[in-house]
């Protein structure tokens, strides 16, 4: 489990929000920050150039659900890429 001293750095996010403004995309860009410090486990250390992940939500989806369903995709895929040992 991740705690507060887990560094996560992102240099870039984009975000398609349909129907939604750069606030609100800002918003879940924030959101997905503080979930992926408490999902990434403080052992993980992994560096990646880039991520494409397609991430959908259901309609009336809150911008924590938004937030939280970005972060978990991005959690799986470095999972995906991490090595045992």
């Amino acid at each position: 489990m991740a705690n507060k001293n887990t560094r996560i750095h992102i240099g870039q996010v984009s975000l398609r929000i349909p129907g939604n403004g750069a606030e609100p995309a800002n918003r879940v860009a924030n959101g997905i920050a503080r979930s992926l410090a408490q999902k990434v486990p403080t052992d993980m250390h992994r560096g990646i150039g880039a991520l494409n992940l397609r991430v959908q939500a259901p309609a009336g989806a809150t911008e924590a659900d938004l937030s939280d369903a970005v972060a978990g995709a991005i959690v799986k895929a470095l999972r995906k890429g991490e090595r045992p040992g």
